[in-house]
């Protein structure tokens, strides 16, 4: 027996009389009477004829050993359309389309039924009207009891429907193959019962890297990650579909390159409509960027909660330092006038001790610095810096201050490497690391120093804690001891230290990273056990070099004539020896404790050249009063003090004007003096 698909313009078969296998002409003569003389011979009951006849959803008919018709049946006539008389005796090639008869399709079918013994396919057929119909035929061969081919019996069913429905799935399955194809974020493979690739979009291609020639035909595990692989997590994913239906998990996979990702893994059970399982769905997708960003979404939320337990302590310690400057300005204050009066006598040794208690209150002020450099609350007088410059200007103080056993190394690009800052605060900040790295390596080693710009870029080397934009990042390297991973958790927390006993504050870290902040940028600390430590300082870049005039030195002198200034501080202590000292200076003070007795002062006639007002007054602030200031005070020149922790009040009201300056406490009166000359404009 001998099936195939029908193919349209098959080449017509040659010879087929030479070979036997179609009648020659003299065998035609007779051939009518012997099909005729077989039917009678080999006839069956009246009963199966009349069975064949009547059904009419299979075209049954007869042909003699030509391929002419002599039966026809209900079926036929109805499919076909042509009533018995109107088809006897016809060939059977009436049913093919032109280009069938063409190349003589039914000769070489009745060919293949006389040699065979049956011939079956499919093609296309034409009705009486001249419509066409996918057609399902079967032709067996006749013969009689001497074994000669005596004719054919055809069975045709109209398969249309069928065809149509088959196309549409093709379609549909061309479609939805297209459509698999095209997604190329996910790598989407079908895979049999054992688990081996069978069928692949060309997403795998660019998620995993892998061409279709290499995989198809081998297991899926290859695309998972080794240690994947040992424990067994394709074998179970597999196990779990085919007893759950689906299977999800998110592992480490690999490329043709090497190299791995992180990938979300689904494995789904493919069924068909008898439920029986065919094989698996794998899909792979890459979670790499995702757990990137989860991942500097979670190094943000702690950075967040240290910045905030931070902020916490440094509300705390903001307040405490004010409290503690106004009690040093009246120590500093009050020492001074006893020094003066001291050093108009023969006591000497009081002068001594008094500049012993003058020396403890300058270090306690110093540490009080330190204390709001960490809260983030110490005034910056900021301006460009060319940190190249700003460094080598301290190199020789960098290399007495680490010692001869550590070898210092700078590495700079030529050009500046500007930034916005507070030049002071960053060369007290650059010491700082320098000496951290000292004591790190108590036993010598190698000191860097290096500058570059750097952009913090979206992408996955960006730094969560800084803004988006161009920095210029600073790395202080060490290859001492380096800290291990909970020491490095603390080591920007304020009085954190590892130094032992009176050898640090452990305030160093903290301020640097407190001044990194206020300017803008941030700190980023990187540290191994046995290998070093390398922190790095990002200040935001600056856009060109400011030409700052250097002040000359304060020098205490009388003004002309008799000035006069209201002093407005609420602390006595700090309050009366100011204003004692002035009166001894030449001007006439008028003093008032509080914010609302200054604005009456204001308000009333009395002539005035210059205000010292504290900010952080109680009640009414000092900003606030110079603020509601009458028009005639226009002009008036201000001098606003300070203890750090009040500034605010300063940074959310307008910039200081024209006539205005800040003096930060504790302050001698040096500093003081030197203020009101310049807002005097006394050279």
């Amino acid at each position: 027996m001998t099936t195939g698909k029908r193919r349209q313009g098959d080449a017509p078969q040659p010879g087929l009389q030479e070979a036997g296998l179609l009648p020659t002409a003299a065998k035609e003569l007779d051939e009518p009477e012997r099909f005729q003389e077989a039917r009678m011979t080999t006839a069956r009951p009246l009963s199966y004829e009349l069975l064949v006849h009547s059904i009419v959803d299979y075209a049954i008919y007869m042909l003699d050993t030509e391929g002419r018709i002599v039966s026809w049946n209900k079926g036929a006539e109805r499919i076909l359309g042509y009533r018995p008389e109107e088809v006897i005796g016809q060939p059977v090639a009436l049913f093919y389309p032109t280009a069938e008869r063409r190349v003589r399709r039914a000769e070489y079918e009745l060919a293949m039924a006389a040699r065979t013994g049956r011939h079956a396919e499919e093609g296309w057929r034409i009705r009486k009207d001249g419509s066409r119909f996918w057609a399902y035929v079967a032709l067996d061969a006749i013969r009689g009891e001497d074994g000669e081919l005596i004719g054919f019996a055809k069975v045709l069913r109209d398969m249309t429907d069928r065809r149509m429905a088959e196309e549409k799935l093709r379609e549909s399955e061309r479609r939805f193959r297209l459509f698999v194809n095209s997604v190329s974020d996910c790598a989407i493979c079908m895979l049999n019962l054992e688990g081996l690739i069978t069928e692949w979009n060309r997403g795998v291609r660019r998620v995993n890297g892998f061409q279709a020639e290499d995989m198809v035909g081998r297991h899926c595990a290859l695309l998972f990650a080794p240690e994947e692989v040992e424990t067994g997590l394709p074998r179970r994913l597999l196990e779990e579909a085919r007893a759950e239906g689906k299977a999800a998990a998110e592992c480490w996979q690999v490329r043709s390159d090497g190299s791995r990702f992180q990938a979300c893994v689904i494995v789904d059970a493919v069924h068909d409509q008898s439920n029986r399982l065919l094989g698996f769905a794998l899909v792979i997708r890459d979670i790499s960027e995702r757990c990137d960003n989860e991942r500097h979404l979670e190094e943000a939320r702690a950075q967040l909660f240290q910045a905030q337990k931070i902020e916490a302590l440094g509300q705390l310690t903001s307040g405490i330092a004010h409290d503690f400057n106004n009690l040093l300005q009246g120590i500093i204050g009050s020492l001074e006038v006893a020094r003066l009066r001291a050093g108009q006598s023969e006591l000497k040794d009081t002068v001594r001790f008094i500049d012993n208690a003058h020396q403890a209150a300058d270090r306690a002020a110093a540490l009080t610095h330190r204390l709001l450099a960490f809260a983030r609350r110490q005034p910056l007088v900021t301006r460009a810096v060319d940190v190249r410059e700003s460094i080598l200007g301290m190199e020789q103080l960098l290399r007495q201050t680490i010692g001869e056993s550590i070898t210092l190394r700078l590495d700079f690009p030529r050009e500046p490497c500007l930034v916005r800052c507070d030049p002071h605060h960053f060369e007290s900040s650059l010491l700082n690391l320098a000496i951290n790295a000292r004591d790190a390596m108590r036993d010598g080693g190698l000191q860097a120093i290096a500058a570059g710009q750097v952009d913090n870029l979206d992408g996955q080397q960006r730094i969560a804690s800084l803004a988006s934009g161009r920095y210029v990042a600073i790395a202080v390297n060490d290859n001492g001891c380096g800290m291990d991973e909970d020491t490095l958790k603390r080591a920007m927390d304020p009085f954190f230290t590892t130094k032992p006993k009176d050898h640090g504050t452990g305030l160093g870290l903290s301020m640097v990273y407190g001044f990194a902040v206020q300017s803008g940028g941030s700190l980023r600390l990187r540290s191994e056990p046995g290998r070093g430590t390398t922190v790095t300082l990002y200040l935001p870049v600056a856009r060109e070099l400011e030409e700052t005039a250097v002040p000359a030195p304060a020098r205490p002198r009388k003004l002309p004539g008799q000035p006069t200034i209201l002093l407005v501080e609420d602390e006595p202590a700090v309050r009366e020896p100011v204003a004692l000292r002035l009166r001894e200076m030449g001007f006439v003070v008028i003093e008032a404790d509080n914010g609302y007795r200054g604005l009456e002062i204001l308000r009333s006639p009395q002539p005035l050249d210059l205000a010292i007002a504290d900010v952080g007054l109680p009640g009414l602030n000092g900003r606030l009063m110079i603020d509601r200031a009458p028009p005639h005070r226009q002009g008036l020149r201000v001098l606003f003090t300070t203890g750090y922790a009040d500034s605010w009040v300063l940074e959310q009201g307008p910039p200081l004007g024209e006539g205005m300056d800040m003096l930060t406490k504790p302050f001698d009166m040096g500093a003081l003096l030197s203020k009101i000359y310049t807002l005097a404009g006394v050279d």
